[in-house]
């Protein structure tokens, strides 16, 4: 972090294996900055200024996209809150009922919708999104997540690392991609503020959307998400449906509902791939891997159902 963000009052800290997080009092507001530790595919200043020009500017949830302090180093707005909406979902219990947070996936949802339709030849000045920014090919941290990922393919008894392998080719065309659409990027005010960016680019849009299911998957499974999963579920799919070009206002297209539980399940497996790199161990993985297992079923139920 710079000197100046080091004296500044550090409201709270969230620290990965790629990168680090701080949010710092700024006057009477907040600010978060993100320091990549290890190099990446992240967008420099030129690409996020002109980024900024294609996302969304209307809807229930706004973009904040950031200002790079120095090539590694990125600052985003000031916010009037330290909270993220990570915190209600993998957290203290909700400090506001069911609706509220039903009422911010929806309306998450409906915003990635609106990004999504975006299509690739307006992007075309952004890198295409093959795999996870922070990890990309031949790079040694790459190398050690895939092999713990392999490691993980029997827990839960194999079941994530089964339908993973089913996903297929995507079944809609490339387009603008948030590149990690997470709860922990998201500022729960009215109009749901959405951080990052940073990974943005041309990619599979369904991913995208897997993203954010599995965060509801591990809430529900490891956090204080399990009486609202079935809500939030089919708030988030209801929003981003309603946005799209689906054959209803409330459903999404045949194709890319069968696709999504297998992009779940991969999203899942990298992420604890990812943990255990950052211990240096899966050996506590092994029951939360089952317990999410059993919360990924309940998503594949809710999917079939067409998220009602």
């Amino acid at each position: 972090m710079t000197a100046g963000t080091a004296t500044a009052a550090t409201a709270r800290s969230m620290d990965g294996p790629f990168v680090a997080r701080r949010c710092v009092r700024s006057g009477s507001g907040y600010r978060w900055f993100e320091q990549a530790v290890a190099p990446g595919d992240y967008l420099d200043a030129t690409r996020l200024r002109r980024l900024a020009g294609l996302v969304p500017a209307s809807g229930g949830a706004v973009a904040a996209l950031p200002g790079l302090v120095r090539p590694d180093l990125a600052a985003w707005p000031v916010m009037p809150t330290p909270a993220l909406l990570c915190d209600d979902l993998f957290g203290a219990p909700a400090r506001a009922g069911a609706d509220r947070w039903a009422s911010a996936c929806e309306d998450l949802g409906a915003f990635l919708g609106r990004v999504h339709r975006v299509p690739a030849a307006e992007a075309e000045f952004l890198p295409v999104r093959g795999h996870a920014a922070w990890l990309p090919p031949g790079a040694a941290r790459t190398d050690r997540v895939d092999a713990a990922r392999a490691g993980l393919a029997g827990f839960g008894d194999g079941v994530l690392a089964s339908a993973a392998a089913s996903a297929g080719a995507p079944p809609r065309p490339d387009s603008l991609v948030h590149g990690r659409f997470s709860s922990g990027l998201v500022v729960p005010l009215a109009r749901p503020v959405v951080q990052g960016w940073r990974e943005a680019g041309v990619g599979d849009p369904d991913r995208d959307i897997a993203f954010f299911l599995a965060e509801l998957v591990e809430s529900a499974a490891v956090g204080t998400g399990g009486g609202r999963f079935p809500v939030l579920v089919r708030a988030f799919l209801t929003g981003y449906a309603g946005a799209g070009d689906g054959p209803g206002p409330d459903r999404l297209p045949a194709q890319v509902a069968d696709r999504l539980p297998a992009l779940v399940a991969d999203r899942l497996l990298e992420h604890y791939a990812q943990a255990a790199v950052r211990t240096g161990s899966a050996d506590r993985l092994e029951q939360v891997v089952a317990g999410v297992t059993a919360r990924w079923r309940e998503l594949v139920d809710l999917i079939e159902d067409g998220g009602r």
